[in-house]
């Protein structure tokens, strides 16, 4: 009788001039070869895969160990690799799409929500510039869905410089990521819609903060910070927010922050205003209720002309931004084009400081003339 507490060698556990890496049983439990035996020919391979069973134990704690090292040559192969922002970006753009937009119809959506979230947090960590500058200049299908990505990817910037730590940016991160997805498609339609909210859309948009956070639940995210950012992201400290209208200090500071790069980020996605617009508009009104500390801290860390922007220089050529600057209006750009002139063979590096490159102006994208395909090899890194 087979022996339960063994279980048939994996054929990776047998191979050609390598030592074998657990004890070698009979599937009766008799001992055949020791641990660090060498299999020395095809034939004796083939009985040992044949016949020969393991401890179940050492073979599972085995086959983790390889897939930790597996895990652990793929991170440093593609920490070797050279790292476009622009590219990973696209490719966190199109899977957070497809998971928002088919919520809890995700076999696994609580997983793959913190697979997208691990490796925003990793990429704006080792490539904050790039990515920011990826979160304005790529487009996306579903412009609802992708907008949580965009203000997610902002606020794991700005989180590290109000020194929130790892656990706390990671819950932040994830409400930002998620905190429309109960609405998804209901925003899609809005933005194409003209004629006023009906009462089915007010009543969806008022309780999407409820049941946003009753899916995420459903779906295996037991994060308590993230439900109650998710929750709040609504409220506003005079009370006029949704949907519990609370007021004051009853509305988490994280949740004020998450408001204000949501606001942040709509201004800038509608087209009505230039990211540098966005930033003087909210900074400059007091009425917009927003955390003067907090409006600030998001001007000192994004610049005057974040990443990925556009400006026209003293020199009559219109660059984009790729770098935030030591100053908040001196940021590192490079030249496309002069204003009336087609696009350069290759971007030139300008430098702000200098009078000659000083910004004279934000400008829109249709002033460019290019894709963001030309723009792509300014933030690669090896």
């Amino acid at each position: 009788m087979a022996d339960p507490a063994k279980t048939r060698l994996p054929s990776s556990f047998v191979r050609l001039g390598q030592p074998l890496p657990v004890d070698v049983y009979h599937e009766s439990g008799i001992l055949l070869l020791k641990k660090g035996h060498y299999v020395l020919t095809p034939e004796q391979r083939e009985r040992l895969l044949a016949a020969g069973h393991g401890d179940s134990e050492a073979v599972a704690a085995r086959l983790e160990r390889e897939q930790q090292e597996r895990a652990a040559r793929r991170q440093q192969d593609s920490l070797a690799q050279p790292c476009n922002p622009l590219v990973e970006f696209e490719f966190l753009l199109h899977r957070t799409e497809g998971l928002l937009s088919h919520g809890l119809a995700v076999r696994g959506l609580g997983n793959a929500l913190r697979e997208v979230l691990a490796s925003l947090l990793e990429l704006s960590q080792r490539l904050p510039d790039g990515m920011l500058a990826a979160s304005l200049l790529l487009d996306s299908r579903l412009p609802a869905a992708a907008h949580g990505l965009r203000v997610a990817t902002t606020l794991a910037v700005l989180g590290r410089r109000l020194g929130l730590d790892a656990a706390t940016l990671h819950s932040a991160c994830g409400a930002a990521l998620t905190m429309n997805i109960a609405i998804v498609g209901l925003l899609g339609k809005l933005r194409q819609q003209d004629e006023p909210l009906s009462e089915a859309q007010s009543a969806a948009l008022l309780a999407h903060p409820v049941i946003g956070s009753a899916i995420l639940r459903e779906a295996g995210i037991d994060d308590e910070l993230w439900h109650s950012l998710v929750q709040s992201h609504h409220e506003k400290p005079d009370g006029s927010g949704y949907p519990q209208a609370l007021r004051g200090d009853e509305v988490p500071p994280l949740a004020r922050l998450l408001a204000l790069l949501d606001q942040l980020g709509e201004q800038v996605e509608s087209g009505r205003l230039l990211p540098s617009q966005a930033l003087a508009t909210l900074f400059r009104d007091p009425a917009s209720g927003h955390d003067p500390a907090q409006l600030a801290a998001l001007v000192k860390e994004l610049g005057v002309y974040p990443p990925g922007s556009f400006v026209e220089l003293a020199s009559g050529e219109i660059a984009v931004v790729t770098y935030r600057g030591d100053s908040a209006n001196t940021p590192r750009v490079a030249a496309l084009r002069r204003r009336d002139g087609p696009p350069y063979a290759e971007p030139l590096l300008r430098d702000t400081r200098q009078l000659a490159f000083r910004i004279s102006r934000a400008v829109g994208r249709g002033s460019t003339g290019v894709k963001p395909a030309y723009l792509i090899r300014l933030w690669q890194r090896r």
